[in-house]
């Protein structure tokens, strides 16, 4: 059996966390994965899958046309034979969808988000990923999903079965991502896109009345985004504060293992809400507190005997954030870290979403795991 993996995603990204950690282990499993999207012929010379390029040029709201339609013909190109199971990014499954069934091929939709753009981008996308899952219902199909919330989105928006529906929640490489000696001064932390829609703003100001009340912490922002520069420039002159672009995921663990609190500023609205954010569990394994707003997207099943993690409505973001960190002493900090690390070895491993993948690739292939 062979797997191929469509997707609209470059894994020069640092958000491609979630394919790349998926595709290591399926490999690891023994399943044969090519990887099929636009990335340059030999950059995935790294990985252990086999990588197809499809390159194209398009504009912003038509590269997921542009690069549908060159797959498809790949596709053809390559005579995908019926044992085979695709993989589809709900960006691009509408253009292969067809084809595949007429080929009797197995296929399987991932959706790791629902349409995240704002203005017109996210009108034209909307109905793209309406269409996807409805071929999924209409072809008693498979799809994949990040969270509970989300699949409960799916099914009450579509009308899909949940049994159709299986969760791959992001999940975080526990050695890779480790807690060690921290800072002496207290360490916030945020990474990941610095969007203004993810409530980054809220950050310097949430420092300085931490400051303004008499503990001595600073943040760490790292991540590329439209509010950079504006974060930056705050940053200028505050020793306080400490910004950096993205960076390779071996650096990031290493800041991440000597801060003490990550920070989950996304607010309460639909597209964070069906979220499963990957610096969560990066977070916790790294030994990390964990304080943000609460709403789904940022909660975990056990969550209420969670003591290391603090959720709060969003317009108590500042308050209750600081009321919480003042109750933190050198001692507590370190007790709940480590609470936080065994809570990430016990449920966060990506080793469990690739058990949940493994067995609906085999279940579509009429197969039995080896």
């Amino acid at each position: 059996m062979k797997v191929f993996w469509f997707t609209g995603r470059s894994l020069n990204d640092l958000c491609s966390t979630t394919q790349t950690s998926l595709a290591s282990g399926l490999m690891k499993r023994g399943i044969d994965l090519t990887m099929v999207n636009s990335d340059k012929d030999g950059s995935h010379g790294g990985w252990s899958w086999k990588h197809a390029s499809v390159p194209i040029q398009a504009r912003p709201g038509f590269r997921s046309r542009a690069l549908g339609k060159k797959m498809l013909e790949w596709c053809k190109k390559n005579e995908l034979t019926g044992d085979s199971v695709c993989l589809l990014d709900w960006r691009i499954a509408n253009y292969l969808i067809k084809y595949l069934e007429q080929r009797n091929i197995s296929w399987i939709l991932i959706d790791r988000s629902p349409p995240a753009d704002s203005g017109l981008l996210s009108l034209l996308q909307w109905p793209s990923w309406r269409k996807s899952w409805r071929n999924v219902r209409k072809t008693d199909g498979r799809g994949c999903v990040v969270s509970l919330g989300h699949r409960q989105f799916v099914e009450d928006r579509m009308g899909i079965n949940t049994n159709s529906i299986s969760i791959l929640p992001a999940g975080v490489d526990l050695e890779l991502f480790h807690t060690s000696g921290k800072n002496q001064a207290l360490t916030l932390v945020y990474h990941g896109k610095v969007d203004c829609n993810r409530g980054i703003l809220a950050l310097p100001m949430f420092l300085q009345k931490l400051n303004n009340s008499g503990v001595k912490a600073r943040l760490i922002v790292i991540g590329n985004g439209d509010c950079f520069e504006q974060i930056n420039s705050i940053s200028t002159g505050n020793g306080n504060i400490e910004v950096h672009a993205s960076m390779p995921q071996s650096d990031l663990s290493k800041i991440l293992s000597k801060c003490h609190i990550g920070l989950l500023p996304m607010p309460d609205k639909r597209v964070w809400r069906l979220a499963s954010p990957l610096k969560r569990s990066e977070y916790a394994a790294s030994g990390l507190l964990i304080y943000g707003i609460d709403h789904n997207g940022h909660t975990f099943e056990k969550q209420d005997s969670l003591e290391w993690m603090r959720l709060v409505k969003q317009h108590d973001f500042h308050d209750e954030g600081k009321k919480w960190i003042q109750t933190l002493d050198s001692e507590y900090l370190l007790k709940l870290g480590l609470e936080a690390r065994l809570f990430a070895e016990e449920n966060l491993s990506w080793e469990n979403s690739v058990d949940v993948l493994e067995e609906v690739i085999y279940s579509c292939s009429n197969r039995d795991i080896e």
